[in-house]
Formats: C-alpha cells, structure tokens, sequence
C-alpha cells in the first residue's frame, strides 16, 4: 500500500492528538490514537518516541525502552538525540545504570555510534 497525502494528514493529525494527550498526562489515550492510524510512513521514529513517552508515563520502562530502541534506529543522527535521552531515563529508572550512562553518552554526543550499532 502507498503512503499516500490523505494518509499522511491523517497520521500527522493522530500524531498531534497523541502529543495533546500527553500534555494532559493521559498515556493510554495517546497510545491508542498512535496505535489507531495503521501504516505510519515517514512518522515511525516520531511514532515511537511518542509510544515510548506514553508508556514512560505509565511506568512501563522495558516497554518503553523497547520504543525508544525503534525511534534511535529510525532516527537519523543527531535527531535521534531525544530518544537517546529518554532511553536512558527507561534505564535510569529500572536500575541499569552502565546502560543509562551509555545512552546518556550517546543524546550529548559524547560517544559516536556507527551505523550498524546504533543500540546497546
């Protein structure tokens, strides 16, 4: 299937919604308008870091972990640096410290990463 214009308003639309919800703190509901929309095109890596800050919110720091790992991958450098930083907050948060400052290392672009290992 072709990703089409009416489909990229679309995704952009539910990606705006999501971001509102977050604002508001309500995770679940922007998760389900991120997981709504079917094929996303250009805005996986944004979807990701989305459904990463999402799951964060609830606690979930391995499922969140989990969606920041797809937005590094998806994220050319240096834009991936938002999810590196919140990467290593999930890490941060269930205890793996070396991981977290490895991440951390990676968001202030004190260790270059090469193509192939982008992720821990």
């Amino acid at each position: 299937m072709s990703f089409d214009l009416v489909q990229m308003v679309r995704v952009a639309k539910r990606m705006r919604q999501a971001t509102g919800y977050l604002e508001l703190g309500m995770g679940l509901q922007a998760r389900e308008r991120i997981d709504s929309v079917g094929t996303l095109g250009p805005f996986e890596a944004e979807a990701d870091l989305l459904r990463g800050t999402a799951l964060q919110m609830e606690h979930r720091y391995d499922d969140a972990a989990t969606s920041f790992q797809n937005a590094v991958l998806k994220f050319p450098s240096p834009q991936d640096k938002a999810a590196w930083l919140a990467l290593s907050e999930c890490y941060r948060q269930v205890g793996d410290v070396e991981r977290a400052v490895e991440s951390l290392a990676n968001a202030r672009g004190a260790k270059p990463h090469s193509a192939g290992q982008k992720t821990e």
